[in-house]
């Protein structure tokens, strides 16, 4: 992957080594979801004495979120962990520090944008009438002119028009109603 070959470039040029990768390819921008980053977190606790830093790739993909960040602070200041950006770079000083942190707020501002950018379209499609996710058993998901429709599953389709057909005019309890279609095939 590109951004794991730049790490290690950075590493090279640095004399340095990269003793763990950790793959943060986690989207989730609360905090109690991001079980890699955790994990990275403790990691670096842990080997604070043995580690010289962490490498990213860009601020971004470490921090997804402001509480993030600040736990990427947190272990600079605390257990003397820097983190480093490569493709970011930026200095310990305080310019350097207003620096990662405007890209941090870009980030997190990045991310719950884009949760509002598909909230909002995902209520338009429903209030233009399209189906949004994977069609319920009975039909099935089709590509019309560009656009994601959903249509009757020839076979499956069916058994439903059965189901209703069977709960509606028979007055059969579900219990009934799964014996019967069993009976039936």
């Amino acid at each position: 992957e590109v951004q794991e070959d730049a790490l290690r470039h950075y590493a090279e040029l640095q004399d340095g080594e990269i003793v763990r990768f950790f793959r943060i390819a986690e989207t989730a921008s609360k905090s109690d979801e991001r079980k890699t980053f955790k994990e990275l977190v403790r990691y670096a606790k842990k080997h604070c004495l043995e580690i010289d830093g962490l490498l990213f790739y860009k601020l971004d993909r470490a921090a997804r979120n402001l509480y993030d960040y600040v736990e990427l602070e947190r272990l600079e200041s605390e257990y003397n962990v820097p983190f480093i950006s490569v493709a970011q770079p930026t200095d310990s000083n305080p310019a350097g520090r207003m620096m990662r942190r405007t890209l941090a707020n870009m980030a997190s501002f990045y991310t719950e944008q884009q949760s509002v950018d598909v909230r909002e379209g995902l209520a338009r499609r429903v209030q233009e009438g399209w189906f949004i996710g994977l069609a319920p058993y009975g039909y099935k998901n089709v590509r019309r002119n560009g656009r994601g429709i959903v249509e009757v599953h020839r076979r499956n389709g069916k058994t439903v028009k059965r189901i209703f057909e069977l709960f509606a005019f028979h007055s059969l309890t579900l219990d009934q109603l799964a014996e019967k279609l069993h009976d039936e095939g």
